[in-house]
């Protein structure tokens, strides 16, 4: 599954069975069976990369905590 913005509401399934709402203005993983038909209908659009830098770590004081094994 990959990260996508939701561009319009939606009822859609992620897996052929379940239906549930997908909100506009929201961030959703879609599954693969779900994602080309939310793509192709305007519905959705892959979520810009920026989402993915929000859950990296951040150094602040920029010291070393660990060691350094040398052989």
């Amino acid at each position: 599954m990959m990260l996508y913005e939701i561009l319009k509401d939606f009822p859609g399934s992620q897996d052929g069975t379940h239906t549930e709402q997908f909100v506009a203005g929201t961030k959703r993983e879609l599954s693969d069976w779900l994602a080309p038909l939310a793509v192709s209908a305007g519905w959705a659009r892959l979520a810009t990369s920026t989402a993915e830098i929000e859950n990296k770590a951040i150094v602040t004081d920029g010291k070393q905590t660990g060691h350094l094994k040398r052989k």
